[in-house]
């Protein structure tokens, strides 16, 4: 076999080939959130293909057998819409509305119907073992028009997912905020791939009078392998940030709680009690005139956490930005804690990573490298 292979598309190929392991992984996590999961793998699945495709070509693996380069799936649609759905089913949906939002299906139907047409050309090339309904309809521009509502459609996907995120932050409870952040993180990587690959397809067509090159999908493809590699490192070592299903705070809260909701505010976010190390759920009750039941299930079911796990939210939110200060340099990571409540270092480490996922020097680092 006579393959017509470099470096690049080596590299592109062992993307795609890890994209596809990751799926094969990753499905066993269906049991976390099936729907979003599922959707997420759509994704990941579609983006991997693509890879995988322009690879083959490069390679002209399909010269062995010219049909399969029109293979009927519509991987570029999917992607978008893939992502999409795989944010959104990572909540909870609202009363009256199908888990898998119905109301979109409609997101899906250029996936469909481009699916069709795959299906009709596959057939021709099957039947005729040539490329030449692919040089029929790249010479009617159709590719050049569909590529464009491609890119902006996995654009506009990526806008309305992040959309969906930042609608939804004040809703969730205190303790999924870190998973809610690498989402949002996550999904702000998605967009600016995709306005990446946007503008290097149009100044590809400037730069070439109105035809496309391999070398902006080049440029694509190294980009799409890059994501896949780092989606693959977090895929394999922090799998847990993926999936989820974020549970919403109360929505409609009676009078008691909505009044312990503002006494809670003001003893913890103006008065700033957490700062006592050796405050006590009956010393916090106390302050705020409630019995320490009340206090403990309002925590427990409005916030998702028990007392000690809302206060150490709050002490590590303090050292973050007391890190940030500009004495931060004076002082040891182990006497901010303390000056923020925490009274040992191994408590203030493990609840520090367990916030935020990493630890405090790791986080220390990142932040003067801002």
């Amino acid at each position: 076999m006579d393959l017509q292979y470099n470096f690049f598309n080596i590299l592109i190929l062992f993307g795609a080939i890890q994209g596809i392991i990751l799926c094969i992984f990753l499905r066993q996590k269906r049991k976390v959130n099936p729907l979003s999961v599922n959707f997420f793998l759509l994704f990941l699945f579609s983006l991997s293909f693509f890879n995988l495709i322009y690879a083959f070509l490069d390679m002209d693996v399909f010269a062995y057998y010219r049909p399969l380069h029109m293979f009927p799936f519509p991987y570029k649609w999917l992607i978008g819409a893939g992502f999409y759905f795989y944010i959104k089913n990572q909540f909870p949906v609202v009363e009256n509305q199908s888990s898998y939002h119905k109301k979109e299906w409609y997101l899906l139907a250029p996936a469909f119907l481009y699916l069709v047409l795959r299906i009709y050309w596959f057939s021709i090339a099957i039947q005729e073992n040539s490329y030449r309904i692919t040089s029929v309809v790249v010479n009617s521009d159709f590719f050049r028009i569909h590529e464009f509502f491609v890119l902006f459609f996995t654009f506009f996907m990526g806008i309305a997912s992040l959309l969906f995120l930042h609608k939804n932050k004040n809703q969730i409870l205190l303790k999924s905020m870190f998973t809610l952040k690498w989402l949002k993180k996550f999904t702000c990587v998605f967009i600016s791939i995709a306005a990446v690959d946007l503008l290097l397809y149009t100044a590809d067509l400037m730069l070439n009078g109105g035809v496309e090159s391999f070398g902006f999908y080049y440029a694509t493809l190294l980009i799409n392998a890059a994501f896949i590699y780092w989606i693959g490192f977090m895929g394999f070592t922090k799998s847990k940030l993926f999936f989820t299903t974020f549970k919403y705070t109360q929505e409609t809260p009676s009078v008691a709680s909505s009044g312990i909701s503002e006494k809670l505010k003001q003893a913890i976010q103006t008065e700033k009690a957490y700062l006592n190390p050796n405050l006590m759920l009956s010393d916090l009750a106390t302050e705020m005139n409630i019995t320490s039941k009340a206090l403990s299930k309002h925590i427990n079911e409005s916030l998702g956490m028990n007392f000690s796990e809302f206060i150490n939210f709050y002490r590590v939110q303090e050292v973050k930005v007391l890190m940030a200060s500009a004495e931060a340099s004076k002082y040891t990571l182990v006497t901010l804690a303390e000056k923020a409540g925490f009274r040992s270092k191994s408590s203030f480490n493990e609840t520090f990573k367990k916030v935020t996922g990493i630890t405090p020097s790791a986080y220390k680092k990142e932040i003067k490298n801002l």
